[in-house]
Parts: structure tokens; C-alpha cells; sequence
């Protein structure tokens, strides 16, 4: 699967998972999403905390569903910031 991560940067992808960001106390304070690259590299992505959780949870989920249905996604222009 390709993903488009910015203008002119596209990564063979060959996992997403979409999973909570919890720093340890309990507490939900966002959505990750983690990318496994073809590579066998990690990288990492937590949406902006200007982007409600639940709104978050769904953007990840509706771009991972994307992803799997077409092959192919752009990441671009998700508020998101990397870990």
C-alpha cells in the first residue's frame, strides 16, 4: 500500500494500526497511528490536540479503511504531528 505523507514523499506501507494515546496515567488523550514501512521502519503520528478525541478516532479509522480499500491514501493533510 502507498501512502502520501507530504508533497513529493510516498512510503510503501505494510501497516497502519489506529490505537489510543495513553502516556501511562489511564487516561485517553488522543489518537495514534502508527505505520509500519516496507522498510521494516516505524513511524509514528499523533493527531493535533486542536482535533477532539472522538473526531481523531474517526479520521484514523475512515483513512486506514481508505488505505485497505483502494491501496493507497494521502496522509498529507491530516493534522497530525509525529512522535
Amino acid at each position: 500500500m502507498r501512502v502520501l505523507f507530504s508533497e513529493g514523499v510516498v512510503k510503501e506501507v505494510t501497516s497502519v494500526e489506529v490505537k489510543p494515546l495513553d502516556f501511562g496515567d489511564g487516561q485517553i488523550s488522543g489518537t495514534e497511528m502508527d505505520f509500519l514501512l516496507s522498510t521494516g521502519d516505524n513511524i509514528k503520528y499523533i493527531y493535533s490536540q486542536n482535533v477532539p478525541i472522538e473526531e481523531s478516532g474517526q479520521r484514523a479509522i475512515d483513512f486506514v479503511r481508505a488505505l485497505y480499500n483502494d491501496g493507497k491514501a494521502d496522509f498529507s493533510h491530516e493534522p497530525v504531528e509525529m512522535l
